[in-house]
């Protein structure tokens, strides 16, 4: 659901979701109160599917199904299990989605941005913009770890590293060489359960609207703990990297992200094309 969209308990009030039934985490009464915003769009059929396809990443998963039900209430439980109690079930629960995962990201060479903010400029020693030589903690690495977080529409990059003022690099990567996850909106092969759990860590929040993030950091945690368990797995079955939907689509444009995991990510200065350029969020023409 887009950010603005809300579920709330009508007894007491708290963000809740509309999945399973389920009581109030917060009374354990149920009742629940719908606020969706026309960005997104909900789905429900005489069978009682509840479905939602998010505005945001045009991301489609099913919350409710009367015949065949959902793992919705499930993953937010395994989830607060593993913050609270530190008891990971989730782990093993997603183990078993990724182990079964074989969709490849398909095509010759794709075209991939990279970009940091123009205040970065001055720490750079090349007119080449590879992976940090000295990564932070990330949603999809852990600090350190050898990583490149990229974007496959140059428009959607200021909203993604929060600036108007960027330095960007183009690469063009021959995806067919390398094991990347097409974790898309266009696979409709991607399980319903793992395309939820991905939903929920984008978010830092679980359908119910538990803000794990939060309580992760409050625990002096790493608040991407949960997300980097999803791409701890995928590593561990081989996979060289994600292609995910971006979360900043709006209007009906959307984009991805494609994040290159460990040794692959060494490979950068291969696909690269020319210098770094800089770009303003408010011109559409880029300068080499």
């Amino acid at each position: 659901m887009n950010d603005s969209d809300y579920i709330k308990c009508i007894h007491c009030g708290v963000t809740l979701s509309h999945s399973d039934g389920q009581p109030c985490y917060n009374c354990g009464k149920t009742g629940r109160e719908i606020h969706v915003n026309l960005h997104d769009s909900i789905e429900m059929r005489d069978d009682l599917v509840i479905g939602t396809t998010s505005g945001r990443t045009n991301r489609s998963t099913i919350h409710s199904d009367s015949h065949n039900p959902t793992d919705t209430a499930k993953i937010q439980e395994l989830i607060i299990d593993f913050v609270e109690k530190g008891i990971d079930g989730f782990t093993p629960f997603i183990d078993s989605l990724i182990q079964n995962f074989d969709t490849t990201l398909q095509g010759k060479n794709i075209t991939f941005y990279r970009g940091v903010d123009i205040s970065v400029g001055k720490h750079l020693v090349s007119k080449k913009i590879g992976p940090s030589p000295n990564s932070n903690d990330g949603r999809y690495n852990v600090k350190g770890e050898k990583c490149i977080y990229l974007i496959d529409d140059i428009d959607f990059l200021f909203s993604e590293i929060e600036s108007s003022n960027a330095l960007i690099q183009r690469y063009d990567i021959p995806v067919y060489k390398f094991k990347i996850a097409d974790l898309s909106s266009n696979n409709k092969d991607v399980h319903n359960s793992l395309a939820l759990a991905f939903d929920m860590t984008e978010n830092g929040r679980t359908s119910s609207g538990y803000n794990f993030e939060e309580a992760l950091e409050n625990c002096g945690k790493s608040k991407y703990l949960v997300s980097q368990l999803l791409s701890n797995i995928f590593k561990k079955y081989g996979w060289d990297g994600l292609y995910i939907p971006g979360v900043h689509g709006s209007n009906g444009q959307y984009y991805h992200n494609c994040t290159i995991f460990r040794t692959i990510a060494d490979q950068w200065e291969n696909w690269v094309i020319g210098s770094y350029f800089l770009k303003n969020a408010n011109v559409k023409n880029a300068t080499d």
